[in-house]
């Protein structure tokens, strides 16, 4: 039994809601857009020549449905797994695996801004910024400092500078007696 085919037999919305982030029935009325938005990119890469023709017979894979993509994408988009685990759970190679992720992502996103529902991700001047953040009431800010190399230059060290101090390690020889 395949995930996708454990998806199909979910029940409780609290659970396909933690698989893929969103109701099944969101994810029903979501099936027809990512198919159009399937079909579209298909048809640019034919135009744009980067495909010699459109998929035709031929072995059908692992991910032959619309609703399979789309469930692969948004289980990977929920769940974050390695793309190793990934191609475990979907019977493909991690390559494959992440192949389909982007391939699929570009599709979603398509799909989503064809349903104005895409959200936004960049904004040119502070009253965009503004107009987009005045129509949430609640706004979550995600943000971790990563770790960098740092700068021989003064004034860029100075700039990338988070203000924390260095790590505690305690010396080998504190465990002395």
């Amino acid at each position: 039994m395949t995930v996708f085919d454990q998806f199909t037999e979910l029940k409780r919305d609290r659970t396909i809601k933690a698989t893929i982030g969103m109701s099944r029935e969101k994810f029903d009325d979501l099936v027809p857009a990512f198919a159009d938005a399937y079909d579209q990119m298909l048809q640019e890469k034919l135009r744009n020549k980067k495909i010699k023709c459109l998929p035709k017979g031929g072995p059908s894979g692992v991910l032959d449905t619309h609703e399979k993509r789309l469930f692969f994408v948004l289980y990977y988009l929920k769940t974050y797994p390695t793309f190793d685990v990934l191609g475990f759970h979907f019977k493909l190679s991690a390559g494959h695996a992440h192949d389909f992720v982007v391939l699929y992502s570009e599709v979603l996103n398509r799909a989503l801004e064809s349903l104005n529902v895409a959200p936004k991700r960049t904004v040119q001047s502070r009253d965009e910024f503004k107009n987009v953040v005045e129509k949430y009431s609640n706004i979550i800010v995600d943000g971790t400092e990563v770790a960098c190399v740092r700068p021989s230059d003064d004034d860029h060290q100075k700039k990338r500078y988070s203000g924390k101090k260095k790590t505690y390690r305690q010396s080998s020889n504190a465990h002395q007696s």
